[in-house]
């Protein structure tokens, strides 16, 4: 399966989703009954991070964020984490 931003935006739904049914559980100090799961909507299965490779070939990983992409290419920013740490150490 392909990834497409129209499944992206489904696989954010259903985690955003499920994520709220949890938090309004742990709201209730995780009492009984538990809340029925959301079921996994069938079109995301086998959804791939589908961004380009530096080979031109879309990328196969299936562990995905929240954004629809792999660690490899959807991960945390390695940019500068304050003010002071600017390119070539030039202070702003």
């Amino acid at each position: 399966m392909t990834s497409t931003p129209e499944l992206r935006r489904k696989w954010r739904q259903y985690h955003e989703a499920t994520a709220a049914q949890h938090a309004e559980w742990a709201a209730r100090d995780y009492c009984h009954p538990a809340p029925a799961a959301i079921p996994y909507p069938s079109e995301l299965d086998g959804l791939t991070c589908g961004a380009k490779t530096r080979a031109g070939t879309p990328c196969k990983r299936r562990d995905l964020y929240l954004s629809g992409r792999c660690r490899l290419h959807g991960g945390l920013s390695t940019g500068p984490k304050s003010k002071a740490l600017t390119p070539c150490g030039e202070q702003d």
